[in-house]
């Protein structure tokens, strides 16, 4: 059986040579990089279970580095193990690499050795796990196919209709969602392709939606660097001012250094932005005070049960407060039940989308909505 492997990235060899020393004769076989360019190249000629990571290093930090090899390399488990305690150096390592543990210097031989062996044991789970249902996805298949559902989005004052979100749907796949064909295409390299295909899906559905409403449109990161985007090639450029971009902060913006120009760069077409999932991770106000965005929809997790959570109640209330003070809309999604419509209505939610309301459609209905105060 072959043995394990693990790999340990840090810029001082002092600590790489110690780390050879202490872990010398353990169940896994310990190799080094002194940084990000030399672990990736590392990782490209052989097969390693585990990375272990300084987060402070030259050039790339660590959580860089993590976050290139969980989209290189995403059968490796990943770790930092770093003297820097700062919790939003964690949170990004957490939420943006995806890291199995982070582990604070000094670690004992004993306590560095435990984590491994844990790490290697997820390792082996995953391997014999079952694939995912879209490992298999053939993206030029599926891309003729796509439909888009709408979805509409309510003025909690008054009731009345405000927009429709477009939601990605693949006929005959009920168990592949808009999330795992974004997954496929970053993994083929096709991200741009498949965006400017769903954004052109949408397009062809404008002329059937109603006059005054807006459309919500899921815009992945990695889409605001497609110079096609900024266009008048673009499938939706003719329909800027009733477009609404969505932008998830499960994904990460880092990829995007000049994330505010290009943000105004869309206003300036006529486009609106919007941050979704509000309160699913710890990027959410980060994202919100570089963009400032036009509207903040919470995340479902977060509305549901709300009535009855006072911490959820408080958050959303606290965010919903701020974004008033800012002028920034907010969207309240996944009602599902009438506590807590109230409650999004009570503490001032702008707009409301959910089940209770309107479920999606592949027409543009619109029903009333008559549960107006």
């Amino acid at each position: 059986m072959t043995q394990p492997k693990v790999l340990f990235v840090d810029d001082e060899p002092d600590i790489l040579a110690s780390i050879k020393l202490t872990l010398r004769g353990r169940s896994f076989k310990v190799v080094t990089a002194g940084g990000a360019a030399e672990a990736l190249d590392l990782l490209a000629r052989e097969r390693v279970d585990v990375v272990v990571t300084d987060e402070r290093m030259p050039v790339t930090g660590g959580t860089a580095l993590l976050c290139e090899v969980r989209r290189a390399h995403p059968g490796v488990v990943r770790m930092v193990l770093s003297g820097s305690a700062d919790p939003i150096a964690i949170a990004r390592a957490v939420n943006q690499a995806g890291v199995f543990r982070y582990l604070l210097k000094p670690c004992t031989p004993d306590d560095l050795t435990l984590a491994i062996e844990q790490a290697l044991e997820a390792c082996a789970k995953q391997q014999a796990s079952p694939l995912p249902l879209y490992h298999n996805l053939r993206l030029d298949e599926v891309i003729p196919r796509m439909q888009m559902e709408m979805q509409p989005i309510y003025a909690s004052g008054n009731g009345g209709l405000f927009a429709h979100e477009a939601l990605l749907r693949l006929p005959g796949r009920v168990h592949v969602s808009a999330i795992d064909l974004l997954k496929v295409a970053e993994r083929e390299e096709r991200l741009w392709e498949v965006e400017r295909a769903i954004r052109a899906c949408v397009a062809l559905r404008i002329p059937a939606s109603p006059l005054s409403a807006a459309v919500f449109v899921n815009l992945h990161p990695r889409s605001l660097l497609d110079p096609q985007l900024y266009t008048s090639f673009d499938a939706l450029a003719a329909h800027a001012r009733k477009i609404v971009f969505e932008i998830t902060e499960r994904d990460s913006l880092l990829a995007v250094e000049d994330l505010r120009p290009r943000i105004d760069a869309l206003r300036q077409l006529g486009y609106r932005v919007a941050i979704d999932d509000m309160g699913s991770g710890y990027s959410g106000l980060n994202a919100l005070a570089s963009i400032l965005p036009d509207f903040v929809k919470f995340d479902r997790e977060l509305i549901q049960s709300m009535h009855k959570t006072p911490v959820k109640l408080k958050l959303v209330s606290s965010i919903a407060t701020v974004c008033q003070e800012l002028a920034i809309a907010t969207v309240a999604e996944g009602i599902e039940d009438e506590n807590d419509l109230g409650a999004a209505r009570a503490i001032g939610c702008t707009y409301l989308q959910g089940y209770l309301l309107g479920r999606p459609d592949l027409d543009f209905r619109h029903d009333p909505f008559l549960r107006c105060a």
